[in-house]
């Protein structure tokens, strides 16, 4: 049994750079770090990133090219790779360039990323991993830092991601480059969060009449804010002999519902019953196959709902962040609670702009 990191000694987090700084999680990770004081080189690569602040340097750039990486990483202390391809479909019809946009990204990106670092001298690396590294498609309501690597995928990114956590993982040197990588499941928060805007879009539009399998499987998401908080804690903890270092880690809020329950006061909050029917997921998912093969096959839009995520939606998965607790002194710094509230007022104002 390891003694709690938060009493253990502290790394000097440094220069630290964003990759995927204009996403959902590289942007409240850059806000943060600025926040305590530090300097931020931001990685982005079409999007720009609305912030200005004295201490924040933005730079373009692609994580597939090499030469892009190493201009990236001179200078850095501390690298936050959060960026990713969210390669959803999946399927036996998946046409190669889809396949390979998403390795292109998530594997050769993330090692172009880790082979810099090395290169750059770079002390810390903190990799955005996914619960879906671990997610065969089936219950588990006692994922660990135990639970195995997915065997069975049903979309790429699942595929991607594998690899390169892997590749982040096998990198750690006591030495060298000391890596680590977090797992979360169902991000969520007020603003960018792909989750709540999706829902916030179906509910405006009135697609969401019916529910799929029940009240939904059980899960345990996490806040935004709670997840950029296990980065921070997770870097400070990557000193030589820390037994972060080469691990993986889930984070979650901590508070397993069923997916229903979880989105019912922001359905009630923004104005609308949950609704009232539901329909099995058999069909449902027989039709989302159907329209996926079709989608790659004969070129017709994506699927409402991609297989993967129907499965994600129906099928219990809960996480256990004992280990990043004990580890390096992660606890939920938002309650679910707290977090609803703030997500309904900023849809609220979204819809009333």
């Amino acid at each position: 049994m390891h003694a709690p990191s938060h009493g253990a000694p502290k790394a000097y987090l440094g220069h630290c750079l964003v990759t995927g700084a204009a996403g959902f999680v590289g942007s409240h990770l850059v806000k943060a770090l600025l926040h305590r004081g530090l300097r931020v080189r931001a990685l982005v690569r079409e999007t720009p990133l609305a912030l200005q602040h004295p201490r924040l340097e933005c730079v373009s750039g692609d994580i597939q090219n090499a030469a892009q990486m190493h201009q990236a990483c001179a200078g850095i202390d501390t690298v936050f790779h959060t960026a990713a391809m969210i390669a959803t479909l999946g399927g036996s019809a998946v046409t190669p360039a889809y396949r390979a946009r998403a390795y292109g990204i998530n594997v050769t990106g993330t090692e172009n990323v880790v082979q810099a670092a090395q290169a750059q001298g770079v002390r810390r690396l903190i990799h955005t991993s996914s619960i879906d590294t671990c997610f065969n498609g089936e219950e588990d309501l006692h994922m660990d830092e135990h639970t195995a690597y997915a065997t069975r995928f049903s979309c790429v990114y699942q595929e991607t991601k594998i690899p390169a956590e892997q590749a982040v993982l096998a990198a750690n040197t006591s030495d060298g480059l000391l890596t680590c990588a977090l797992r979360p499941d169902g991000i969520w928060g007020a603003g960018g969060s792909m989750m709540l805007d999706i829902l916030a879009e179906k509910l405006k539009a009135g697609l969401l009449r019916v529910r799929v399998g029940g009240m939904g499987g059980i899960h345990d998401h996490v806040h935004i804010d709670n997840l950029v908080s296990a980065h921070l804690l997770a870097a400070a903890a990557l000193v030589p002999g820390s037994p972060v270092c080469g691990k993986g880690y889930f984070i979650s809020d901590g508070v397993p519902a069923r997916m229903f329950q979880f989105a019912r006061p922001f359905f009630e909050g923004l104005g609308y019953e949950l609704p009232k029917y539901s329909i099995p997921v058999a069909p449902v998912m027989l039709l989302m196959r159907a329209w996926q093969w079709l989608h790659f096959k004969a070129g017709i839009r994506a699927p409402m709902f991609t297989p993967h995520e129907l499965t994600k939606l129906t099928v219990s998965t809960v996480v256990s962040s004992a280990a990043a607790a004990r580890d390096f002194g992660y606890k939920p710094v938002k309650t679910v609670s707290e977090g609803m509230r703030e997500a309904v007022e900023f849809y609220r104002e979204l819809g009333d702009s």
